[in-house]
């Protein structure tokens, strides 16, 4: 689990109960739930598995936020950490009980962040939005756009 946060199990659980975030709830894409389930059946690598999906949701957002896309790396992570027009965005992959990747969750830093949770039924599998009431970069009346930019969101390879 690769992680640079306070926030290492059930990161969905400490978004939702911050109070210095705002998050909406809807179901997952299918397409999203059929390649997320792919992660427990084959794979070795959790870095080479969720990047796609993280490079997808970092490209959306910022394209709409007009930030600097060439400043992001291939794991989602700020090159340029003076720029301070990049969104900090951060992720976490899992089910009820358990996480499974964590990318650039860190509650004190983080404009955005999105969880996503599987459930053995398709339909009660989630992704989580939140946005940080204290960001400069993404403002409070601005969370809508966000909250409509990702819903159920295709974001699989």
């Amino acid at each position: 689990m690769s992680t640079s946060s306070s926030v290492t199990t059930n990161g969905y659980q400490s978004v939702i109960k911050s109070k210095e975030f705002e998050h909406k709830i809807c179901g997952m894409n299918q397409q999203v739930i059929n390649y997320l389930r792919q992660y427990k059946i084959n794979v070795t690598n959790a870095e080479t598995f969720f990047t796609p999906i993280i490079n997808k949701l970092n490209q959306r957002i910022h394209s709409v936020y007009n930030n600097n896309i060439n400043n992001i790396n291939n794991n989602g992570t700020n090159n340029n950490e003076n720029n301070l027009n990049v969104i900090n965005i951060g992720y976490s992959f899992g089910n009820v009980g358990s996480t499974f990747y964590v990318n650039n969750l860190d509650l004190n830093n983080n404009d955005i962040i999105i969880c996503f949770i599987l459930d053995s039924l398709d339909i009660d599998s989630k992704m989580i939005t939140a946005v940080n009431i204290h960001s400069n970069k993404v403002i409070a009346k601005e969370n809508s756009k966000v909250w409509g930019l990702l819903y159920k969101f295709n974001c699989s390879p």
